[in-house]
C-alpha cells in the first residue's frame, strides 16, 4: 500500500501542471506539496480532477511554506496552502433569498415612516404629545379611555414624569 497516496489523494492542475494535493472542502483549503514554486496568485483558478469531472477552485489566499511538508507523505519539501472557493458549485446552490428580481419604480414618497425592499426592519419612534393630540382629534372615546388608563399607571407616570398629569388633563 502506498501511504504517500493517502497523504495527498487528490489531483489538481495549476497552470496546466499536475500536482498531488489534499483538499479539505469544509475548511475550503487545498494543500499542495511542491519542489519548484508554482506560478499562482490570488484570483487564479486551479482545477481538481474528480473522476471524469473537473472542479474549478478560485484562489482566495495563498501561503507558501518552505520546508512545510517535512517530506512526510511526499518527496517534495515545500507546501503550498490555498484558501479556495468552489466556483463550480455556485450555480448549483439554492439562494436563501428570492431568486426572482422584482423591479419597483417609485416616483414620490411622502410620509413619516415607509419601507422599501424585502426582509427589512423598521424602527418607529413616537412622541407621546403627538399621540395624545392625534387621539383627541379622533374623538374615539375608547382610545381616550385606554390612553388615560395608561397615563394614570404609576410606572408609566414615573417614566414620563410631571408631564403625565398635563397629558391626562388634555384628555
Amino acid at each position: 500500500m502506498n501511504f504517500n497516496a493517502l497523504a495527498y489523494p487528490d489531483v489538481v492542475f495549476i497552470e496546466g501542471l499536475e500536482y498531488k494535493a489534499k483538499r479539505d472542502m469544509f475548511k475550503e483549503q487545498v494543500s499542495v506539496p511542491y519542489t519548484e514554486t508554482p506560478d499562482l496568485g490570488i484570483g487564479d483558478v486551479i482545477i481538481q480532477k474528480s473522476g471524469k469531472r473537473e472542479i474549478h477552485l478560485k484562489v482566495i489566499d495563498v501561503q507558501f511554506l518552505e520546508g512545510g511538508t517535512l517530506k512526510v507523505g511526499t518527496k517534495h519539501p515545500h507546501l503550498l496552502k490555498l484558501h479556495v472557493e468552489n466556483t463550480t458549485s455556485q450555480s448549483h446552490k439554492t439562494s436563501s433569498s428570492n431568486t426572482t428580481t422584482n423591479t419597483i419604480n417609485i416616483g414620490s414618497i411622502s410620509g413619516e415612516q415607509f419601507q422599501v425592499g424585502n426582509n427589512n426592519t423598521q424602527s418607529v419612534t413616537i412622541n407621546v404629545n403627538k399621540l395624545v393630540e392625534e387621539i383627541i382629534k379622533s374623538n374615539d372615546p375608547e382610545a381616550k379611555s385606554l390612553l388615560k388608563q395608561l397615563l394614570e399607571n404609576s410606572t408609566v407616570g414615573s417614566v414620563i414624569g410631571a408631564g403625565a398629569s398635563a397629558l391626562i388633563s388634555m384628555l
